[in-house]
């Protein structure tokens, strides 16, 4: 009988650790860093239940620019987040292992939001503009900005370092910056204000990993499956922002506090027209971001890209035909 019982808990073990879902939930810290809707599918894994339908218990957070969540997940207070091409490029090379598994976005999507009397981009020579981190997307995407109309950073046009988005549009209305690189909904609302588009940088042909699904190596290594499983609630994340809209729309109301009605449909159309379906990393926006770190540290290009990011997990799950099961055909 003592036999038969052992080999009966042994059994329920191995049904137990066989699925996820009834197996006990493994914790971690998931850190995005903008209140935007292109940070919606992270804000849907979490209030839609598909953390834990993949057997993740996950506490999400908030911290302001892609640098400072570098910062944070290099601690090992974040494991999975939304950082940028560019923290993580900073980071390999100063010895960190951050890793893009994925990516929400592979080239720069903002807008140029600018004082309404900022007619033409030459306009911002000598008027400082606003990003909110050194290092953050808005910081590497208001520089690209720049030189592609000819004007260096800092010494042509004065970047100053201002917080979160919020504190962008508030700059905006006070007069201390003249334009700033923003995404929906702070655009909305700066716009609403009596500011104005001057550029959207999507078609300005930026490659940039803008928001990726980032983790470090080492978590990649020794916590693989559940990597895999973040992985694929992502997928499932984006796939109920586009198929049931209105409950996505309350979920995004909810993060970033817009009610508006109209508001609301710009902002989820924003995720629509920017965010990946399968999230690919593509080699080229790690190249741009290299390239450009490059003119200022040696180290960037002798880099190999392939330490940057891993699309292992992603091609896993496309020939598993999760993707096609989501999406189809």
């Amino acid at each position: 009988m003592k036999a038969m019982a052992g080999k009966a808990i042994a059994l329920g073990f191995v049904l137990i650790l066989g699925f996820p879902g009834a197996s006990r939930a493994q914790k971690l810290v998931v850190g995005y860093s903008g209140i935007t809707a292109i940070q919606a599918p992270f804000w849907i894994m979490n209030d839609a239940g598909f953390f834990k339908q993949e057997g993740l218990e996950a506490n999400l957070v908030y911290i302001a620019a892609s640098s400072t969540m570098a910062q944070a997940m290099m601690a090992g207070e974040v494991a999975i987040s939304t950082a940028n091409s560019q923290a993580i490029v900073d980071t390999g090379l100063q010895g960190g292992d951050l890793v893009a598994v994925g990516a929400i976005v592979n080239f720069v999507a903002l807008y140029v939001i600018a004082a309404p009397e900022i007619k033409s981009v030459k306009d911002l020579r000598g008027k400082p503009v606003g990003v909110t981190r050194f290092g953050a997307t808005t910081d590497f995407a208001m520089q690209m900005f720049l030189k592609k109309y000819g004007l260096e950073p800092v010494r042509d046009v004065p970047i100053i370092q201002i917080g979160g988005l919020p504190e962008l549009a508030a700059g905006l209305s006070n007069k201390s910056i003249y334009a700033a690189a923003m995404s929906y909904p702070m655009g909305l609302v700066a716009q609403q204000a009596g500011m104005k588009m001057l550029a959207n940088l999507a078609k300005e042909g930026i490659p940039f990993v803008h928001q990726g699904l980032t983790t470090t190596g080492k978590f990649l290594r020794e916590r693989r499956a559940q990597a895999k499983s973040f992985v694929r609630g992502y997928g499932r994340a984006v796939h109920f922002m586009h198929t049931r809209k209105e409950e996505s729309k309350s979920i995004v109301s909810r993060y970033t506090k817009v009610t508006d009605p109209a508001m609301l449909e710009g902002t989820l159309q924003y995720a629509y027209d920017f965010v990946e379906k399968i999230p690919l990393v593509k080699r080229e926006a790690f190249q741009v971001t290299a390239d450009e770190i490059g003119k200022k540290n040696p180290k960037a290009k002798a880099a190999k890209l392939e330490q940057f990011y891993d699309n292992s997990l992603v091609q896993e799950l496309i020939n598993e035909g999760f993707f096609t099961s989501l999406w189809g055909k």
